[in-house]
């Protein structure tokens, strides 16, 4: 999460990108605010609040010649540098299903803490179900509440959008003990029961849940793009709406690489690897 993001909500995002885009990406170009809220059907005294809460945050400066609200603002370089952030992050697929995955816990946490089992098309009146000022898509939603479900941390009684959400206990831990970061919680699960190993050597480069570099020297006959593969194909399964089951040649290489970790002696580089590639292995041959 970006530095000013816990911060700015829905409204004070979607004006802080209308005025990059009005003042030509540029900083100190006094724009004035009055036709964002003709656009957004707001009244200029709201409009003026939003304006007021960015300039707060230094994000934004108000030119006080106006008699009237709204004011005219200019971005600064400090709001110029928060809006190409926000920009990026919504052009990135991964950045998106982070936040709607740790949203959705956060979201099902507060709602069960108050004895409610929400329907998921409920998420779409709560305030998270707003990533950078845009409203998430229902395919995104719909994936991620899957994946959630696959990875032991949601429960979905009934079908797509009606389904009934409820925490696990996985998905508790993750929301208060775990700071509510899917990824990091998935990546630093046990390996799965069952899956032991003995010692191998090579090294293994991880970072949030993804293998960055594989060498592989002795002891353990693995193709780094076999990795790279179950990755992507687990990777696939969250952003599907649904939970569709893998493919037969996934489950066959993912069985294969789990007969082959089961038989390597064991290393630092070894328990790494597991960190990362466990959890991947239970979600896709269920177990």
């Amino acid at each position: 999460m970006t530095r000013h993001t816990a911060s700015l909500g829905r409204h004070e995002v979607r004006l802080l990108l209308w005025l990059h885009e009005q003042c030509g990406r540029q900083a100190d170009v006094p724009v004035p605010t009055g036709e964002f809220g003709r656009r957004k059907n707001m009244p200029a005294l709201g409009v003026a609040a939003l304006v007021e809460a960015l300039q707060e945050r230094g994000l934004v400066r108000i030119q006080e010649d106006g008699e009237r609200p709204p004011p005219d603002a200019e971005i600064t370089t400090a709001g110029l540098a928060q809006a190409e952030q926000f920009i990026a992050d919504l052009e990135n697929p991964d950045a998106v299903r982070r936040y709607t995955e740790n949203a959705l816990i956060a979201w099902a946490y507060e709602e069960n803490r108050s004895g409610r089992s929400p329907r998921l098309k409920e998420f779409f009146i709560a305030e998270p179900s707003s990533f950078h000022g845009q409203v998430l898509g229902q395919g995104v939603v719909e994936g991620s509440a899957a994946y959630l479900q696959q990875a032991g941390l949601l429960r979905l009684d009934g079908d797509a959008m009606a389904a009934r959400v409820e925490l696990t206990d996985h998905g508790l831990t993750c929301a208060t003990s775990g700071g509510g970061d899917v990824s990091a919680y998935v990546a630093h699960e046990p390996a799965p029961v069952g899956l032991t190993i003995g010692s191998v050597t090579g090294n293994v480069n991880v970072l949030y849940g993804t293998v960055e570099t594989f060498n592989q020297e002795t002891g353990l006959n693995l193709d780094p793009e076999q990795i790279h593969q179950l990755i992507r194909a687990d990777r696939d399964l969250r952003e599907r709406a649904g939970a569709v089951p893998p493919s037969p040649q996934t489950r066959t290489l993912a069985a294969r690489i789990r007969a082959q970790l089961t038989e390597a002696p064991n290393s630092t580089a070894a328990q790494a690897l597991l960190q990362t590639i466990g959890p991947i292995l239970a979600r896709l041959l269920g177990g």
